[in-house]
């Protein structure tokens, strides 16, 4: 079978495999399933107590724009399974796509696409930005294909920058960026000044007048809050390539890394056009990359997953002999099923916590206040399999009329906003407070969660079954394997 085959059989399986699960198990986004719920709801006349649309100028619309359009023709669930099946399929291709234009054949990125099919932002559920991603790589693509034809080039580009400006702003950063250097290794080559800074022009003239509209129309990026943590950086491959595991993210790494080292000694990796410049550009860009970006998380690893899929394009691999390649292959095949496996079955588990967790929203008087706590602290690198439950009690917010304490209800993050009156007790926070915190701050009457018995009727707690965390401040009601209810006690 040849290699393109192979690529496009463990392709369609990745994507078999989201489209077979009834709800992907993806943290943020059963957050985002809620709210696509709450949108469709409204637009049909059956709008939400605590919640309403609010819609505005942000880049960061992706699903938002296209899910409810696809729910007309499909219920909520599949146009939103949809929606990430089609995230992933442009990431794969994508990668392909620019392996293609750069080298003009079918070499390994579509491999390296596969083993970060389950990267950290698409298993944390960052669907916007794994969707814009797509698009970007085949923007790049693009630019390079038409690199020659100056009008063919701008008028593909200002398509992609429109796309990529609605579907999420990093991802259009990440796009200009990646073209920018691009083009400054064009320039060091063999082009004239003139020849730069015209590229240039085409390159950022779209993006302009993106952002002049932005502020024309009042529109916002999102809310103030950078932070770097610095002490983070060596970290992140641990978890980058795939979000689940850190044994498979490190796996992934080490076998890449040991891959381009044997090739390296034996002049076996071989630098494509602006290879060598895009590898230190990405380098210092992550470096100076925040984890936390107008209160978005995780942003410098998405600057690890984009170069990973971008990267490959612009490098070839020439192996000392067929018997390395064949067995580093084998590896790397072997390793692409594994991961596909062990995330298959995760999936799978969550099918019945899922059930699980709407049943229990029959336990719970309608129209209900829930606040929703972990029973542990959060990390990326520890517990990760645990992190797919944290937002699925937001989905009472649409079953159940409630009014949940976790969803993303952010005006100028997201087309939803709390209602007049209730904007305190949606708590974008919630999903990251223990019972601990709970506990402590029980009697307080200042903070983000001061007097919360009094606030909330229902608690719904995040982690494995224990003994009730606080006897004496609420009563158990349901108690399943990654969740458990309880009726907050009248004081």
């Amino acid at each position: 079978m040849t290699r393109g085959k192979v690529f496009v059989l463990l392709s369609l399986a990745v994507l078999a495999l989201t489209l077979a699960t009834p709800i992907p198990a993806l943290s943020d986004f059963l957050n985002h399933l809620t709210r696509m719920h709450l949108l469709v709801a409204e637009r049909a006349g059956d709008p939400s107590p605590y919640y309403a649309a609010a819609w505005g100028f942000y880049p960061n619309l992706a699903m938002d724009l296209i899910v409810p359009e696809l729910a007309r023709f499909f219920d909520v669930d599949t146009a939103a399974r949809l929606f990430v099946a089609v995230s992933q399929g442009l990431l794969l291709s994508g990668a392909v796509a620019i392996e293609l234009a750069v080298k003009r054949r079918f070499d390994y990125s579509g491999f390296v696409a596969l083993l970060f099919a389950y990267s950290f932002p698409f298993a944390w559920g960052f669907v916007n930005f794994s969707f814009g991603l797509g698009i970007a790589l085949w923007g790049i693509a693009g630019w390079i294909f038409w690199r020659d034809k100056l009008a063919a080039r701008f008028v593909v580009h200002c398509l992609f920058v429109g796309a990529l400006f609605v579907a999420h702003l990093f991802a259009l950063g990440l796009y200009g960026f990646t073209l920018g250097v691009y083009e400054l290794w064009r320039f060091s080559v063999r082009r004239s000044v003139g020849d730069f800074v015209g590229a240039l022009a085409v390159l950022a003239a779209p993006a302009l007048v993106a952002g002049a509209a932005l502020i024309f129309f009042g529109g916002s990026v999102g809310q103030a809050g950078n932070s770097w943590d610095f002490g983070f950086k060596p970290l992140w491959l641990l978890v980058a390539a795939n979000g689940y595991s850190t044994a498979f993210s490190t796996l992934i790494f080490a076998f890449l890394g040991l891959v381009a080292l044997r090739l390296r000694r034996t002049q076996g990796l071989v630098v494509e056009q602006a290879g060598a410049w895009l590898a230190a550009g990405f380098a210092l860009l992550y470096l100076a990359t925040p984890q936390m970006l107008f209160d978005t998380a995780y942003v410098d690893v998405r600057v690890i997953v984009a170069a990973a899929l971008i990267l490959p394009g612009f490098f070839s691999l020439r192996f000392p002999d067929p018997v390395w390649e064949r067995r580093a292959g084998l590896a790397g095949l072997a390793l692409i099923c594994a991961n596909l496996g062990w995330v298959g079955w995760l999936w799978t588990s969550y099918r019945a916590d899922y059930a699980a967790m709407i049943q229990s929203f029959g336990q719970i008087d309608r129209g209900s206040k829930i606040l929703v706590a972990r029973s542990q602290e959060e990390s990326p690198f520890s517990g990760q399999t645990l992190e797919p439950m944290v937002h699925a009690p937001t989905l009472a917010a649409f079953y159940d009329k409630a009014l949940v304490s976790s969803v993303m209800a952010l005006k100028g993050k997201q087309p939803l906003m709390s209602r007049p009156g209730f904007e305190e007790l949606n708590i974008q926070d919630a999903g990251s407070v223990t019972v601990d915190d709970l506990a402590r701050i029980a009697g307080e009457k200042s903070g983000l969660f001061a007097g919360w018995p009094q606030k909330f009727a229902f608690l719904y707690v995040i982690g494995p079954p224990g003994e009730n965390p606080l006897p004496g401040l609420v009563a158990p009601l349901r108690v399943e394997r990654r969740f458990a209810l309880y009726r907050i006690k009248p004081i």
